[in-house]
């Protein structure tokens, strides 16, 4: 099964959406895994009767995530468990983000990242990083496929599945009114939402009926180096970025990618070859060793001057 994906939107578009059909997921900031369920006796990785759910979660870019989140293949068994008695009981898949909680209970990138980096996850790791699945899809319920119904109807049956789920198991939140959910979103440094149309079907591949709004922030930033390119050594592949502090210090913020678009192009290359090139930057968020999460060049600027690229926009941006 291939993941239905989003288009990328602007928050510009988000009242056009809203009058246009569209419902909004909270966009959670995690891994985006396919969870499968076989009951038991039909994998045969199951002993029969009486053994548990066979539960295997697979990745975008299909890496196993089973190993690595122990703790959440338990719960599924669990909610499973749960189901057995059910007439027509048999084959679940799930559409949903795993992530580790922050101190703060929201969903924690460099967490999440620090525990899919390990390929097996003991008991002690569990305790110390423990993740939620966040669940927003429903592909197969009780062996029949569910691609074909329609959005509203999917989500009505997962809130109906979800009244006996497990505490690590969780629905995301989903409104019709975007305006206090977008609210949420901006206060509380999420990453954004996704608009659904409410009479969609599940498509595997990028649809418009599923529009991505990310809830971005942008910077002026230095560019104080250049990867070139090893296969054509003129063509710049990414860019350096650095702010300066109080002290007049550079200070790395990570790397962008050099790819922009032909209009952009002209105006970067000119800027490499005559330096200060200052670069406007959207990002997500910083992570906590300073580093831009999801780097993207908007723009060069040549109406600032190196001075603007301080680091006193983090605090800027950071602010309410």
């Amino acid at each position: 099964m291939r993941f239905m994906l989003a288009e990328r939107g602007t928050p510009a578009d988000l009242d056009r959406l809203s009058a246009g059909g569209y419902v909004f997921d909270l966009k959670i900031d995690g891994i985006r895994a396919l969870v499968t369920v076989e009951p038991p006796g039909v994998d045969e990785r199951t002993d029969g009767a009486g053994s548990a759910s066979a539960v295997a979660m697979t990745s975008r870019n299909g890496l196993d995530l089973t190993g690595r989140y122990p703790e959440l293949v338990a719960a599924v068994q669990q909610l499973a468990a749960q189901r057995s008695g059910v007439p027509a009981g048999g084959r679940l898949v799930l559409d949903a983000e795993i992530a580790v909680p922050g101190p703060d209970g929201l969903p924690s990138w460099p967490l999440t990242h620090r525990r899919t980096a390990q390929r097996s996850a003991g008991p002690q790791l569990a305790r110390q990083l423990p993740a939620r699945l966040y669940v927003f899809d429903l592909l197969t319920l009780d062996g029949e496929d569910t691609t074909g119904w329609l959005f509203a109807r999917r989500r009505a049956a997962l809130e109906e599945l979800s009244t006996t789920w497990p505490q690590q198991v969780t629905l995301t939140p989903l409104s019709a009114d975007v305006g206090p959910l977008w609210e949420m979103v901006v206060e509380q440094g999420l990453e954004g939402v996704i608009a659904k149309k409410h009479e969609s079907r599940y498509r595997p591949g990028r649809s418009r009926d599923w529009v991505k709004i990310k809830a971005t922030q942008t910077l002026s930033c230095l560019v104080g180096g250049v990867e070139w390119a090893p296969e054509a050594p003129t063509e710049p592949r990414s860019l350096q970025l650095f702010l300066v502090d109080p002290a007049g210090e550079l200070v790395p913020v990570g790397k962008a990618s050099a790819g922009v678009s032909a209009a952009l192009r002209p105006a970067l290359l000119h800027g490499l070859s005559h330096p200060p090139l200052i670069v406007e930057v959207e990002y997500s968020q910083v992570t906590p060793v300073g580093v831009l999460r999801h780097p993207v060049v908007r723009a060069v600027r040549t109406d600032i001057d190196v001075l603007h690229c301080s680091t006193d926009q983090l605090s800027r941006s950071a602010a309410p």
